[in-house]
């Protein structure tokens, strides 16, 4: 799908280079992990580069600007529960491309509603600017309620298997996007997916309308309305260019009931468990919508129809959809766990349009306090900022038109190089997310300034992807944040022998998150600048302001780090072992006219299917897994890999083909994402604890994910001797 009227552009890794601006170009391979999230502090700045009022980079795009606060979804007082509406609408936005280059196309948003349907969160001052979805704020042992509506207008896109009318219809339904472009020759090439295709559904982009939430770090089920990425939610009919599927219908169609229900210990399990009301009227929408496709047409109702004869969850909705889940509190079981406090995150998972919807900027913060935050705060009274890392486009770069620019910046917050301000001495605590859809990292890394001016910024990590660190690996983050410490990058930490660097990699690839405390220095003058950077690229910067605090001891000293949950507070022992391959593996032909396809993208040699599960592990047992990157043919990128439900740890890290396995020290650090080194691997543990059901693990570079790099597996109480179980899942 190409947007109306609108450039054509951007996607993952699969990085593509242009000869002319006619029918002929060339695709290329990503060598290296490139554009990294590593973020450098430090490195003082002219006081004239940046003002709290921010100045204008291109059009009406701004850099400089006070970092903002993004609204929250939290628990009100005196509720019983975490309970907000995120709804999905669209518009035209304008977003900076690079250097003093900006380009607009229409995007999917997802926004924070209030009760009476008016918007809380983006404010007006961001209209026609990409931001992030809410923050959703809970507490471990909270049950979480969320309502996504999907009130997207597809007319106001060039095509989509969304589409609602018979006066619109698809020529391909359910098939790929389809993007071309005529050459000063007058020859017309297939861009996207190539003629001959080089992808094919479901692996391939369909830049849908479609939605769901995936919950990022949580360890809830996976089935029905909790972290079920299976989900398909079409957006609403519209009437009278209105929604139907409204604030009022969703009272008016038992959606309270079902909350009730799931609030009483009675979520939904089966079709029937619904009430009967609401499913009257799914049937009413589905079979509504059905009857406007064209003939070639795939109708949705009679999959529906498949799952629930089969007692299976549906997949396919309209309108709106309800999450209802709770964050568990450890039961005290070994063979169990609780739910990490901490820094995790949420976004549309939709296969074939992940990475589409990411560069639209449809993912948040997701912020699950418990005792290690109330330990932090005892540490320092410290001003907390949640930082959401996002690069923006409204087009994949596989779809993109010869000579166009690709969506590379990356916004904090929505914002363009905002202006963090701290009081000399002051510590604050960064929640850092990488929400990019293939921004990928490198270690996090120090800077300072010398002789007479500021030292600058020092920072200790307090936590990896939410799960907060040992206080044996947080002291060894205390060593290099002190004064005459290394203070300097780490290329490849753990890569030494003796090691010189802490054991985990500060990692900010797509999908990583890191906790930071972060201290300016005492001796800053008022009005001292500092960067800080991803890679080359400034992404905000640190100003001091009047009103210097008393410095505190910084770091805190290992005796007052947070004690790890019991659950959290073992070295996992492994009883089974598995080995995944991901390869980016450039194609043996040629596509036709429009040049060199792109790579493959394989798990195993094997492209997701949706009708088939890959893997199965039983309930209780802990597995070993060895997680190699090949990139057949040399070369591409760290793939992150991430695994839905349950973290893991890494025991052992082979950094390339050529360097020898590096055992890891106990305790190990708790991961849900990881990027694996290119032609090495990663040696991974993890429990399949608490829930049955089929879930995914992928690779973080949504556009690899949306191309294939995919594993559907599922836990069972017993697996069968045949794991490749066939399912009736469908993902068009």
């Amino acid at each position: 799908m190409s947007n109306e009227k609108e450039p054509i552009r951007s996607e993952d890794s699969d990085l593509r280079s242009e000869e002319t601006a006619g029918a002929t170009r060339r695709e290329f391979i990503g060598k290296t992990v490139a554009a990294g999230a590593a973020l450098a502090l430090g490195a003082a700045l002219p006081l004239d580069e940046v003002s709290a009022q921010g100045t204008l980079v291109c059009g009406s795009v701004k850099s400089g600007e006070n970092l903002v606060k993004i609204a929250e979804i939290s628990k009100l007082l005196g509720a019983t529960s975490v309970k907000g509406t995120i709804k999905i609408l669209n518009e035209k936005k304008t977003y900076l491309i690079s250097g003093t280059t900006c380009e607009s196309g229409q995007m999917r948003f997802m926004t924070k509603s209030n009760p009476d349907g008016t918007q809380a969160w983006p404010p007006p001052s961001m209209k026609g600017f990409p931001a992030p979805a809410p923050t959703i704020r809970a507490r471990v042992g909270d049950r979480v309620e969320i309502t996504l509506m999907n009130q997207v207008n597809v007319d106001a896109f060039n095509a989509s298997l969304d589409a609602q009318n018979a006066a619109k219809p698809l020529d391909q339904p359910n098939a790929c996007d389809q993007s071309s472009q005529t050459g000063r020759t007058g020859v017309t090439t297939n861009i996207y997916p190539g003629d001959p295709a080089f992808d094919n559904m479901p692996n391939c982009f369909h830049g849908s309308s479609t939605a769901n939430l995936h919950y990022h770090g949580t360890h809830v089920s996976p089935n029905v309305i909790e972290d079920n990425v299976f989900v398909q939610l079409r957006p609403s009919p519209f009437v009278n260019g209105k929604p139907t599927v409204n604030e009022k219908f969703l009272v008016d169609h038992d959606f309270p009931k079902i909350f009730a229900d799931c609030q009483m210990g009675h979520s939904p399990h089966v079709w029937e468990d619904l009430p009967k009301k609401w499913t009257d009227q799914q049937y009413k929408m589905l079979t509504d919508y059905d009857k406007t496709l064209p003939p070639q047409g795939e109708p949705l109702w009679p999959k529906d129809q498949t799952a629930i004869d089969a007692k299976q969850w549906p997949q396919y909705y309209i309108g709106a959809y309800p999450s209802c889940f709770k964050l568990p509190v450890w039961n005290g079981k070994p063979d169990s766990m609780g739910q990490a406090p901490g820094t995790h995150w949420y976004h549309a998972h939709k296969h074939g349009s992940t990475a589409l919807n990411l560069s639209n900027g449809m993912a948040g913060a997701f912020i699950i306090t418990g005792e290690y935050d109330d330990a932090i705060r005892k540490l320092y009274n410290t001003t907390e900022q949640v930082m959401v890392l996002q690069q923006y486009d409204s087009v994949l770069n596989l779809e993109r038109a010869v000579g166009t620019g690709v969506g590379e910046q990356i916004y904090v917050n929505g914002q363009f190089q905002p202006v963090v301000q701290m009081k000399a001495g002051e510590t604050q605590f960064w929640r850092i997310v990488n929400a990019c859809h293939q921004k990928t990292a490198a270690p996090l890394t120090v800077s300072t300034t010398s002789g007479t001016s500021p030292a600058g910024l020092r920072w200790v990590q307090t936590a990896q992807d939410g799960v907060q660190l040992h206080p044996t690996n947080y002291q060894l983050g205390v060593k290099i944040a002190q004064p005459g410490g290394p203070g300097t990058a780490w290329t490849n930490p753990q890569m030494t022998t003796p090691m010189t660097a802490p054991p985990w990699f500060g990692n900010l690839a797509p999908g990583n998150r890191v906790d930071l405390l972060v201290q300016a220095d005492p001796k800053a003058t008022v009005g001292a600048v500092y960067t800080v950077k991803a890679g080359n690229q400034v992404i905000l910067t640190v100003k001091v302001i009047a009103g210097a605090v008393p410095a505190l001891t910084f770091p805190a000293p290992e005796a007052s780090f947070p004690k790890m949950p019991p659950f959290l507070d073992v070295n996992l022992k492994a009883t089974k072992t598995r080995t995944f391959s991901f390869s980016t593996s450039p194609k043996t032909g040629r596509d036709g006219p429009s040049g060199i396809a792109p790579p493959d993208q394989t798990i195993n040699n094997k492209k997701f299917s949706d009708h088939l599960i890959n893997e199965c592990m039983t309930l209780g047992t802990t597995e070993e897994w060895t997680l190699n990157n090949t990139n057949v043919g040399g070369g591409g990128p760290a793939h992150p890999f991430h695994i839905h439900i349950n973290p893991f740890q890494i025991v052992a890290i082979k950094t390339s083909a050529t360097t020898p396995e590096i055992p890891l020290p106990e305790p190990w650090i708790w991961w849900d994402n990881i990027a694996l080194p290119p032609g090495g691997y990663i040696k991974m543990r993890s429990r399949f604890v608490d829930y049955t059901g089929v879930y995914v693990f992928h690779c973080h570079i949504l556009g690899h994910e949306d191309r294939g790099m995919m594993f559907m597996v599922e836990t069972q109480a017993s697996c069968p001797k045949d794991e490749n179980i066939p399912t009736i899942l469908s993902h068009h």
